[in-house]
């Protein structure tokens, strides 16, 4: 299953969840470091989309049967959702400490970074979890929707009956046999 872009478009959620698990786990200080988490609703608000859109790739890719062959639903790579989202987290923790005025060395002594970074696993794992649910209910969708469709034709007469003494239907043309009629000039 082709679930790389599905799990890309699913990262920023997933680094979402984990910085806020991270700071639940590890409560940061208030002031000044905490005032640079006021971009987090827009963040929201671009990774919720995003999410959704990550579904429905998913689902779309178990509709179109990607998903069935050779259990390729159980291998979506975890390491590299996991690894795009170490790799966000990272930076997001990082730009925060530098607008807070501390440098890159402050942000790797934080507690919290290291709590979302090991939230990042469970996030990750997670945002897998989801995009397979959904790329086999896009599959069972299809196959239920394939049986009513078969129930529907074999229920519905699709020729009409013709009876077993009529001859078969013959071609007729429209044409006269005189040819076509003259042209009439003033």
């Amino acid at each position: 299953m082709r679930l790389h872009p599905a799990l890309l478009l699913a990262a920023p959620a997933g680094v979402l969840g984990g910085h806020a698990i991270g700071y639940v786990a590890a409560p940061g200080p208030g002031g000044a470091h905490a005032l640079h988490h006021g971009y987090l609703a827009l963040a929201l608000s671009i990774a919720v989309p995003l999410a959704v859109l990550a579904v429905a790739w998913a689902a779309a890719e178990g509709a179109t049967g990607r998903g069935t062959r050779t259990g390729a639903a159980r291998s979506a790579p975890v390491g590299l959702l996991l690894t795009a989202q170490w790799m966000l987290f990272t930076g997001q923790e990082v730009v925060e400490h530098a607008l807070a005025g501390h440098g890159p060395a402050a942000a790797l002594q934080s507690r919290a970074l290291w709590w979302g970074l090991a939230a990042q696993v469970v996030t990750a794992l997670a945002v897998i979890f989801l995009l397979r649910v959904s790329a086999a209910t896009g599959a069972r969708l299809v196959t239920l929707a394939g049986r009513a469709l078969l129930v529907v034709h074999r229920l519905l007469p699709w020729r009409p009956a013709r009876p077993a003494s009529a001859p078969p239907p013959a071609f007729v043309c429209a044409c006269p046999a005189r040819g076509p009629p003259a042209g009439r000039f003033a």
